[in-house]
């Protein structure tokens, strides 16, 4: 039997850039009129929020404020500057923030949104920008649709990126049966990411972790230096760059092994954590929880699992499966982080995120079965 796991596809393609020394310029022209635009609408947005607006009204003016446009350019990003802003006004309706900051014209990362791109086999072409040199992975999809495409400045300038948009047809993938031996549980842990029903820890490197002392030396350096000197330029692009490679170690690490559970499992639980609400009620996991980046894996293993025609359950955000025995079915209560779960009714002990797993895998199976 075949399935049709999404009604449309979107993918995004980054490839690094080398634009010509005139290209850079009209790009930092390109940068500061979406920072501009960005900074009006956030200065609004605050005002409008301090006048006592409801989260509507607030969104309506957002989208009705007169920005000024020349071409087709300038309204594209203003488009796309609009969206960003209304989603980043709704922090203010929800309580995660009392005003919202605008863009620093020297920030580490900047971008700039384009309607549309041609692709080559090493070279782009983008509105007022025009042909691109581009080192090019591999080509989208046969049949793909590129509906924008976003130039990105990083490292403060050092490196330049572009990113594709890529909209494509339907995909008919072959239902994989479910047996249910091969289903397995994950629970989120603060230490190597998540542990499975089976017992066995993810073992994630924790790249941020490794990297303190180099990010400390680099910060420190920083400090020293006059702000806008050529030294304090030099450590802060070092440290730009030193968090990119980060950045793309942990990418890389999530995407094998999700392709590695895709590959060796049928089915796959998780629990539907609100990881934003989690870092806001304990700011001390936020460290930690921004260097395993589980929003992120998970989505990837989702992806993982569609393309392989296999389901991935979610659990409900409020099943207690670290207070559930998973050997008897007894509800202990609420068991600390990082303490043993000990069964005072069978005298089960075991490690308090295995035994949240296999609860989850229970309620994931229970959930398959409707």
């Amino acid at each position: 039997m075949h399935v049709n796991l999404h009604s449309t596809v979107f993918r995004t393609y980054q490839h690094r850039i080398y634009p010509t020394l005139e290209q850079k310029n009209e790009l930092d022209v390109r940068f500061a009129i979406e920072d501009d635009f960005f900074n009006q609408l956030i200065s609004q947005a605050n005002v409008w929020h301090g006048l006592g607006k409801t989260e509507a009204e607030v969104k309506h003016q957002i989208q009705s404020y007169p920005l000024e446009t020349n071409n087709n350019a300038d309204r594209y990003a203003a488009e796309k500057v609009r969206k960003r802003v209304s989603q980043l006004a709704a922090k203010l309706f929800c309580g995660e923030t009392d005003k919202l900051k605008p863009r620093q014209s020297n920030r580490a990362h900047r971008n700039a949104h384009f309607a549309y791109a041609g692709v080559s086999e090493q070279h782009v072409a983008v509105p007022v920008l025009g042909t691109i040199e581009m080192e090019q992975h591999r080509m989208p999809p046969k049949g793909a649709y590129i509906f924008g495409a976003t130039i990105c400045s990083d490292c403060y300038g050092a490196k330049y990126y572009i990113e594709l948009h890529v909209r494509m047809e339907p995909q008919m993938v072959e239902a994989v049966p479910l047996r249910y031996g091969r289903v397995v549980g994950l629970d989120y842990a603060q230490d190597g990411l998540y542990v499975d029903s089976v017992g066995n820890r993810a073992g994630y490197p924790a790249y941020r972790q490794r990297a303190k002392s180099k990010l400390e030396r680099c910060k420190r350096a920083v400090s020293r230096f006059h702000t806008g000197s050529h030294r304090s330029r030099k450590f802060k692009r070092r440290l730009a760059k030193i968090r990119r490679h980060i950045c793309n170690q942990r990418k890389d690490w999530q995407f094998k092994k999700a392709n590695e559970l895709a590959k060796v499992y049928d089915g796959i639980c998780v629990e539907n954590l609100d990881f934003a609400a989690m870092q806001r009620s304990q700011p001390a996991l936020a460290g930690k929880m921004n260097d395993n980046a589980p929003k992120a894996f998970y989505h990837k293993l989702e992806q993982k699992m569609n393309e392989n025609g296999k389901p991935m359950v979610k659990v409900d955000l409020y099943y207690p499966s670290s207070q559930i025995c998973s050997a008897c079915g007894y509800r202990v209560g609420r068991v600390p982080i990082g303490q043993r779960f000990v069964c005072p009714h069978c005298g089960t002990e075991m490690d308090r995120n295995h035994n949240a797993a296999r609860n989850i895998r229970e309620e994931g199976i229970r959930l398959l079965d409707q």
